[in-house]
Protein backbone atom coordinates (compact mmCIF):
# COMPACT_ATOMS: atom_id res chain seq x y z
CA UNK A 1 0.00 0.00 0.00
CA UNK A 2 2.67 2.72 0.90
CA UNK A 3 4.56 1.80 -2.53
CA UNK A 4 1.63 2.06 -4.24
CA UNK A 5 1.07 5.73 -2.56
CA UNK A 6 4.25 6.69 -3.60
CA UNK A 7 4.45 5.59 -6.91
CA UNK A 8 0.72 7.79 -7.39
CA UNK A 9 2.13 10.75 -5.62
CA UNK A 10 5.08 10.05 -7.98
CA UNK A 11 3.14 10.31 -11.34
CA UNK A 12 1.33 13.61 -9.64
CA UNK A 13 4.36 15.11 -9.61
CA UNK A 14 5.71 14.28 -13.02
CA UNK A 15 1.97 15.56 -14.33
CA UNK A 16 2.30 18.87 -12.28
CA UNK A 17 6.03 19.54 -13.85
CA UNK A 18 4.83 18.95 -17.27
CA UNK A 19 1.51 21.23 -16.64
CA UNK A 20 3.92 24.11 -15.44
CA UNK A 21 6.13 23.20 -18.63
CA UNK A 22 3.66 23.17 -21.25
CA UNK A 23 2.51 26.85 -19.94
CA UNK A 24 5.72 28.37 -20.03
CA UNK A 25 5.96 28.83 -24.08
CA UNK A 26 2.62 30.62 -23.98
CA UNK A 27 3.95 33.72 -22.06
CA UNK A 28 7.41 33.92 -22.78
CA UNK A 29 6.75 35.32 -26.07
CA UNK A 30 5.05 38.25 -24.11
CA UNK A 31 7.97 39.30 -23.17
CA UNK A 32 10.70 39.18 -25.55
CA UNK A 33 8.70 39.77 -28.30
CA UNK A 34 8.70 43.67 -27.94
CA UNK A 35 13.14 43.18 -28.07
CA UNK A 36 12.96 40.77 -30.71
CA UNK A 37 11.01 43.45 -32.89
CA UNK A 38 13.00 46.68 -31.71
CA UNK A 39 16.44 44.90 -32.06
CA UNK A 40 16.74 45.37 -36.21
CA UNK A 41 15.98 49.42 -35.53
CA UNK A 42 19.01 50.40 -34.62
CA UNK A 43 21.03 48.56 -37.28
CA UNK A 44 19.47 51.13 -39.70
CA UNK A 45 20.52 54.12 -37.71
CA UNK A 46 24.05 53.09 -37.61
CA UNK A 47 24.60 51.87 -41.31
CA UNK A 48 22.01 54.73 -42.76
CA UNK A 49 23.07 56.11 -45.68
CA UNK A 50 21.70 59.73 -47.11
CA UNK A 51 19.72 58.23 -50.24
CA UNK A 52 17.70 55.90 -47.91
CA UNK A 53 17.42 58.77 -45.63
CA UNK A 54 14.61 60.34 -47.29
CA UNK A 55 12.10 57.45 -46.75
CA UNK A 56 11.42 59.01 -43.44
CA UNK A 57 12.15 62.66 -43.44
CA UNK A 58 11.06 64.68 -42.24
CA UNK A 59 11.01 62.32 -38.72
CA UNK A 60 11.23 65.68 -37.24
CA UNK A 61 10.57 69.34 -36.18
CA UNK A 62 11.73 71.48 -38.66
CA UNK A 63 13.33 74.87 -37.42
CA UNK A 64 13.55 77.77 -39.81
CA UNK A 65 15.75 80.39 -38.60
CA UNK A 66 14.77 84.12 -39.60
CA UNK A 67 17.55 86.69 -38.86
CA UNK A 68 14.05 89.09 -38.20
CA UNK A 69 12.04 90.19 -35.56
CA UNK A 70 8.52 88.20 -35.35
CA UNK A 71 5.83 89.48 -36.34
CA UNK A 72 7.93 90.83 -39.56
CA UNK A 73 6.99 91.01 -43.16
CA UNK A 74 9.21 87.60 -43.57
CA UNK A 75 7.91 86.17 -40.34
CA UNK A 76 4.20 86.92 -41.93
CA UNK A 77 5.80 85.15 -45.12
CA UNK A 78 7.08 82.25 -43.28
CA UNK A 79 3.92 81.39 -41.58
CA UNK A 80 1.71 82.09 -44.87
CA UNK A 81 4.31 79.17 -46.85
CA UNK A 82 4.54 76.91 -44.33
CA UNK A 83 0.76 76.65 -43.51
CA UNK A 84 0.57 74.71 -47.54
CA UNK A 85 4.12 73.88 -47.38
CA UNK A 86 3.97 71.21 -44.13
CA UNK A 87 0.87 69.37 -45.92
CA UNK A 88 2.48 68.96 -49.30
CA UNK A 89 5.74 67.49 -47.17
CA UNK A 90 4.12 66.08 -44.12
CA UNK A 91 5.99 68.27 -41.51
CA UNK A 92 6.05 70.29 -38.66
CA UNK A 93 7.65 73.48 -38.70
CA UNK A 94 8.72 75.98 -35.93
CA UNK A 95 10.32 79.39 -36.09
CA UNK A 96 13.19 80.79 -34.06
CA UNK A 97 14.23 84.33 -34.25
CA UNK A 98 17.79 85.60 -34.06
CA UNK A 99 18.08 89.54 -35.52
CA UNK A 100 20.86 91.55 -34.57
CA UNK A 101 23.19 93.53 -36.70
CA UNK A 102 21.46 93.78 -39.84
CA UNK A 103 20.74 90.17 -40.05
CA UNK A 104 24.24 88.79 -39.54
CA UNK A 105 23.12 87.18 -35.78
CA UNK A 106 21.12 84.88 -37.65
CA UNK A 107 23.08 83.38 -40.81
CA UNK A 108 26.44 82.74 -38.57
CA UNK A 109 23.94 80.74 -36.02
CA UNK A 110 22.81 78.82 -39.04
CA UNK A 111 25.94 78.01 -40.56
CA UNK A 112 26.35 76.42 -36.79
CA UNK A 113 23.57 73.85 -37.02
CA UNK A 114 23.40 70.74 -37.96
CA UNK A 115 23.24 70.07 -41.42
CA UNK A 116 20.40 67.65 -41.61
CA UNK A 117 17.63 69.18 -42.95
CA UNK A 118 16.34 70.25 -40.26
CA UNK A 119 17.11 73.23 -40.00
CA UNK A 120 16.28 75.78 -43.13
CA UNK A 121 16.99 79.62 -43.03
CA UNK A 122 14.27 82.55 -44.84
CA UNK A 123 14.89 86.16 -45.46
CA UNK A 124 15.41 88.61 -48.13
CA UNK A 125 18.17 88.10 -50.28
CA UNK A 126 19.09 91.98 -51.20
CA UNK A 127 19.53 93.07 -47.72
CA UNK A 128 21.63 89.78 -46.70
CA UNK A 129 23.90 90.38 -49.81
CA UNK A 130 24.37 94.26 -48.72
CA UNK A 131 25.03 92.71 -45.10
CA UNK A 132 27.17 90.59 -46.48
CA UNK A 133 29.56 92.59 -48.82
CA UNK A 134 29.61 95.61 -46.05
CA UNK A 135 29.89 93.50 -42.27
CA UNK A 136 32.69 90.86 -43.54
CA UNK A 137 30.70 88.04 -41.27
CA UNK A 138 32.16 84.94 -40.44
CA UNK A 139 30.76 82.63 -42.70
CA UNK A 140 31.39 81.73 -46.93
CA UNK A 141 28.78 82.61 -48.73
CA UNK A 142 28.21 80.25 -50.85
CA UNK A 143 30.69 77.99 -49.57
CA UNK A 144 28.24 77.60 -46.26
CA UNK A 145 24.87 77.95 -47.53
CA UNK A 146 22.82 78.68 -50.76
CA UNK A 147 19.93 79.88 -51.66
CA UNK A 148 17.43 76.62 -52.84
CA UNK A 149 14.35 78.65 -54.02
CA UNK A 150 12.50 82.28 -53.77
CA UNK A 151 8.66 82.76 -53.36
CA UNK A 152 8.39 86.65 -54.24
CA UNK A 153 9.49 89.64 -56.44
CA UNK A 154 8.84 92.79 -54.38
CA UNK A 155 10.22 96.05 -55.16
CA UNK A 156 10.89 98.60 -53.06
CA UNK A 157 8.80 102.19 -52.07
CA UNK A 158 8.85 105.46 -49.97
CA UNK A 159 5.56 106.04 -48.53
CA UNK A 160 4.04 108.31 -46.16
CA UNK A 161 1.59 108.46 -43.62
CA UNK A 162 -2.11 109.99 -44.93
CA UNK A 163 -1.87 112.76 -42.55
CA UNK A 164 1.63 113.52 -43.97
CA UNK A 165 1.79 117.47 -45.86
CA UNK A 166 3.91 115.54 -48.63
CA UNK A 167 1.40 114.25 -51.59
CA UNK A 168 4.43 113.42 -54.50
CA UNK A 169 7.83 112.53 -54.59
CA UNK A 170 8.75 115.57 -55.50
CA UNK A 171 6.90 117.26 -52.37
CA UNK A 172 9.64 115.25 -50.45
CA UNK A 173 12.56 116.56 -52.31
CA UNK A 174 11.71 120.08 -51.86
CA UNK A 175 11.37 119.91 -48.39
CA UNK A 176 14.41 117.35 -47.91
CA UNK A 177 16.31 120.86 -49.90
CA UNK A 178 15.48 122.93 -46.84
CA UNK A 179 15.40 120.54 -44.07
CA UNK A 180 16.53 116.99 -42.79
CA UNK A 181 14.03 114.73 -43.77
CA UNK A 182 13.83 111.58 -41.71
CA UNK A 183 13.15 108.41 -43.36
CA UNK A 184 12.71 104.86 -41.26
CA UNK A 185 14.06 101.52 -43.07
CA UNK A 186 14.10 98.24 -41.19
CA UNK A 187 17.70 97.95 -41.03
CA UNK A 188 20.66 99.98 -42.84
CA UNK A 189 22.10 97.29 -45.46
CA UNK A 190 18.80 97.02 -47.52
CA UNK A 191 18.20 97.96 -51.42
CA UNK A 192 15.83 100.59 -50.16
CA UNK A 193 18.10 102.22 -48.26
CA UNK A 194 20.29 102.16 -51.15
CA UNK A 195 17.92 103.37 -53.55
CA UNK A 196 17.15 106.29 -50.79
CA UNK A 197 20.60 107.25 -51.19
CA UNK A 198 20.99 107.34 -54.67
CA UNK A 199 17.87 109.53 -54.94
CA UNK A 200 19.30 111.85 -52.51
CA UNK A 201 22.49 111.96 -54.38
CA UNK A 202 21.32 112.71 -57.83
CA UNK A 203 18.34 115.32 -56.12
CA UNK A 204 20.37 117.29 -53.57
CA UNK A 205 17.94 116.14 -50.89
CA UNK A 206 18.76 115.70 -47.34
CA UNK A 207 17.89 112.37 -45.97
CA UNK A 208 18.26 110.68 -42.79
CA UNK A 209 17.97 107.18 -42.88
CA UNK A 210 16.67 105.54 -39.41
CA UNK A 211 17.00 101.62 -39.37
CA UNK A 212 14.73 100.40 -37.24
CA UNK A 213 15.74 96.72 -36.91
CA UNK A 214 12.83 95.01 -38.05
CA UNK A 215 9.55 95.16 -40.48
CA UNK A 216 7.00 96.12 -37.81
CA UNK A 217 8.64 98.95 -36.19
CA UNK A 218 9.73 100.19 -39.23
CA UNK A 219 5.68 100.83 -40.60
CA UNK A 220 4.47 102.13 -37.08
CA UNK A 221 7.29 104.70 -37.51
CA UNK A 222 6.15 105.98 -40.30
CA UNK A 223 2.40 105.69 -39.58
CA UNK A 224 2.56 107.52 -36.16
CA UNK A 225 3.99 110.37 -37.97
CA UNK A 226 7.49 109.80 -35.98
CA UNK A 227 9.82 109.69 -39.15
CA UNK A 228 8.94 111.98 -42.34
CA UNK A 229 8.91 108.55 -44.75
CA UNK A 230 9.00 104.86 -44.64
CA UNK A 231 11.05 103.19 -47.22
CA UNK A 232 10.32 99.34 -47.70
CA UNK A 233 8.82 96.73 -50.30
CA UNK A 234 5.80 97.07 -51.75
CA UNK A 235 4.03 93.70 -50.29
CA UNK A 236 5.37 94.99 -46.45
CA UNK A 237 2.52 97.70 -47.24
CA UNK A 238 -0.30 96.68 -49.01
CA UNK A 239 -2.45 95.61 -45.98
CA UNK A 240 -1.89 99.68 -45.16
CA UNK A 241 -3.14 101.04 -48.59
CA UNK A 242 -5.50 102.93 -46.82
CA UNK A 243 -3.18 104.34 -44.26
CA UNK A 244 -0.28 105.23 -46.26
CA UNK A 245 0.53 107.81 -49.53
CA UNK A 246 3.01 105.65 -52.15
CA UNK A 247 5.18 108.39 -52.90
CA UNK A 248 7.98 106.51 -56.10
CA UNK A 249 8.28 102.49 -56.58
CA UNK A 250 11.71 101.71 -57.19
CA UNK A 251 11.07 99.72 -60.54
CA UNK A 252 12.10 99.90 -64.30
CA UNK A 253 8.76 99.72 -64.95
CA UNK A 254 5.39 100.39 -62.35
CA UNK A 255 4.13 96.59 -62.63
CA UNK A 256 1.78 97.01 -59.93
CA UNK A 257 -0.13 100.52 -60.10
CA UNK A 258 -3.36 99.52 -58.17
CA UNK A 259 -1.16 98.09 -55.54
CA UNK A 260 1.34 101.15 -55.28
CA UNK A 261 -1.35 103.91 -55.76
CA UNK A 262 -0.06 104.27 -59.56
CA UNK A 263 3.27 105.81 -57.68
CA UNK A 264 5.79 106.73 -60.58
CA UNK A 265 9.14 105.33 -60.82
CA UNK A 266 12.61 106.96 -60.74
CA UNK A 267 12.76 106.67 -65.08
CA UNK A 268 9.24 109.29 -64.91
CA UNK A 269 11.39 111.77 -63.19
CA UNK A 270 14.70 111.40 -65.48
CA UNK A 271 16.08 110.18 -62.69
CA UNK A 272 18.97 107.18 -63.09
CA UNK A 273 18.59 104.18 -59.85
CA UNK A 274 18.45 100.89 -60.91
CA UNK A 275 15.54 98.47 -59.68
CA UNK A 276 15.44 97.42 -56.48
CA UNK A 277 13.68 95.09 -54.77
CA UNK A 278 13.91 92.37 -52.29
CA UNK A 279 13.36 88.14 -52.55
CA UNK A 280 12.60 86.38 -49.70
CA UNK A 281 14.58 82.89 -50.49
CA UNK A 282 14.95 79.87 -48.20
CA UNK A 283 18.51 78.88 -47.67
CA UNK A 284 20.01 75.13 -46.67
CA UNK A 285 23.39 74.10 -46.12
CA UNK A 286 25.53 72.95 -48.73
CA UNK A 287 26.81 69.82 -46.64
CA UNK A 288 23.33 69.21 -46.40
CA UNK A 289 22.85 69.19 -50.08
CA UNK A 290 25.48 67.45 -50.64
CA UNK A 291 25.13 64.09 -47.49
CA UNK A 292 21.12 64.28 -48.01
CA UNK A 293 20.89 64.36 -51.64
CA UNK A 294 17.50 62.57 -51.00
CA UNK A 295 16.08 64.83 -48.50
CA UNK A 296 16.96 67.73 -50.40
CA UNK A 297 15.44 66.68 -53.46
CA UNK A 298 12.11 66.13 -51.61
CA UNK A 299 12.40 69.50 -49.79
CA UNK A 300 12.83 71.15 -53.39
CA UNK A 301 9.98 69.43 -54.94
CA UNK A 302 7.59 69.59 -52.25
CA UNK A 303 8.28 73.49 -51.89
CA UNK A 304 7.22 73.95 -55.65
CA UNK A 305 4.15 71.96 -55.12
CA UNK A 306 3.17 74.67 -52.52
CA UNK A 307 3.72 77.98 -54.22
CA UNK A 308 2.04 76.30 -57.31
CA UNK A 309 -1.12 75.57 -54.92
CA UNK A 310 -3.47 78.36 -55.04
CA UNK A 311 -4.60 77.94 -51.58
CA UNK A 312 -0.46 79.78 -51.13
CA UNK A 313 -2.00 82.88 -52.87
CA UNK A 314 -4.72 83.07 -50.01
CA UNK A 315 -2.78 82.44 -46.89
CA UNK A 316 -0.37 85.25 -48.12
CA UNK A 317 -3.50 87.27 -48.67
CA UNK A 318 -4.40 86.62 -44.99
CA UNK A 319 -1.15 87.35 -43.77
CA UNK A 320 -1.03 91.27 -45.33
CA UNK A 321 0.46 90.46 -48.30
CA UNK A 322 0.63 91.28 -51.86
CA UNK A 323 -0.69 87.97 -54.05
CA UNK A 324 0.96 89.40 -56.96
CA UNK A 325 4.20 89.58 -56.13
CA UNK A 326 4.20 86.05 -54.98
CA UNK A 327 5.62 83.47 -57.32
CA UNK A 328 8.31 80.46 -57.64
CA UNK A 329 12.06 81.17 -58.04
CA UNK A 330 14.24 78.31 -58.32
CA UNK A 331 17.16 77.84 -56.82
CA UNK A 332 19.13 78.84 -60.32
CA UNK A 333 17.31 82.11 -60.11
CA UNK A 334 17.65 82.75 -56.51
CA UNK A 335 21.37 82.58 -56.65
CA UNK A 336 21.59 84.71 -59.96
CA UNK A 337 19.70 87.41 -57.74
CA UNK A 338 22.35 86.87 -54.99
CA UNK A 339 25.17 86.97 -56.84
CA UNK A 340 24.03 90.09 -58.37
CA UNK A 341 23.14 91.87 -55.44
CA UNK A 342 26.74 91.03 -54.32
CA UNK A 343 28.03 92.59 -57.20
CA UNK A 344 25.99 96.05 -56.78
CA UNK A 345 26.71 96.02 -53.38
CA UNK A 346 29.95 95.75 -54.60
CA UNK A 347 29.90 98.75 -56.71
CA UNK A 348 27.89 101.27 -54.23
CA UNK A 349 30.03 100.05 -51.36
CA UNK A 350 31.15 103.81 -51.20
CA UNK A 351 27.60 105.20 -50.83
CA UNK A 352 26.17 102.85 -48.49
CA UNK A 353 29.17 103.42 -46.07
CA UNK A 354 27.99 107.31 -46.54
CA UNK A 355 31.13 107.81 -48.54
CA UNK A 356 29.75 109.79 -51.00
Amino acid sequence: MKKSLALLLALSLIFALCACASTEPATAPATQAPQTEQEPAPAPQEEETPAASADNYPAEIINVVIPTDEGGAVDRAVQALTSVWSKKLNATFQRSFYPGANGQVGYEYFVTTEPDGYNLLCNNIGPDMLMYSLQNPGYDFPGDYVYFAAMDSDPCVIWVSKDSPFNTIDDLIAEAKTRTVTIATSRYPHPATLACLLLAEQTGADFNIIPYGGGSATRNAGITGEVDAVTTQLSSSSDLLSEVKVLILFNDTNEWPEQSQNAPVPGDKGWNIPAMGVNRAWAVSTKFIENYPERYAKLVSTFEEAMNDPEVLTAFEAAGMDPSTIGYIDRDGAMKIAEGTLAMANEYAEVLSGGK
